[in-house]
């Protein structure tokens, strides 16, 4: 939450909010994303969809750190759970290195029916190039990634495409973060049905 809590405002300034009245960040643990979401746009509606034995924890560092009230907190797992719905933007920061492609392809899937229409997705991650060689902190973190979990990656800015094409979002643009982090960003057609 410390690292998060510091490195959060610098990342959600970088995300264009016109137009954007709610935000689910999946896999949000502390809500250290939605306070920096708050802090930016304070009328938003914000929330974290986490695992049962995480919600409870999240929810009293948000009390702690004064946003009782302003979080909502759903629970469930990403992999196998729907995700809430009628949401404006879907946050996944740091999510996608610990899956699997398929996982990946298929949270993508689920973050495209949580959306309203022209609803927007954001991917914050290491983005690889194509080579998966750069940035080197990312193909160093994917060592680790191998290492640590049974299927994990560090996925390339064509993969990320896949996924949005795949799951019908069209791609908006890249971001690049300090330390070779990206986010990729894809929107659900203003007339696409939820």
């Amino acid at each position: 939450h410390d690292r998060g809590k510091q490195q959060a405002p610098a990342q959600v300034a970088h995300l264009d909010l016109d137009g954007i009245s709610s935000v689910l960040d999946v896999g949000g643990g502390s809500g250290c994303y939605d306070m920096a979401f708050l802090d930016r746009k304070p009328s938003l509606q914000a929330a974290v969809f986490d695992l049962p034995n995480v919600i409870p924890i999240s929810k009293r560092i948000v009390d702690k750190e004064g946003y009782s009230g302003r979080i909502a907190h759903y629970t469930g797992d990403y992999t196998r759970d729907a995700l809430p719905g009628g949401f404006d933007m879907v946050f996944l920061s740091a999510i996608i290195h610990s899956n699997s492609f398929e996982t990946n392809q298929a949270l993508v899937k689920s973050c495209y029916h949580a959306l309203n229409p022209g609803g927007r997705i954001v991917i914050q991650d290491w983005i690889m190039n194509d080579d998966k060689t750069l940035p080197v902190q990312g193909a160093i973190f994917s060592i680790n990634m191998l290492v640590g979990t049974g299927e994990g990656d560090c996925y390339s800015e064509k993969e990320v495409r896949a996924w949005f094409a795949e799951a019908g979002l069209s791609f908006v643009s890249r971001n690049e973060l300090d330390g070779g982090l990206g986010q990729m960003i894809g929107e659900k057609e203003e007339t696409a049905i939820p």
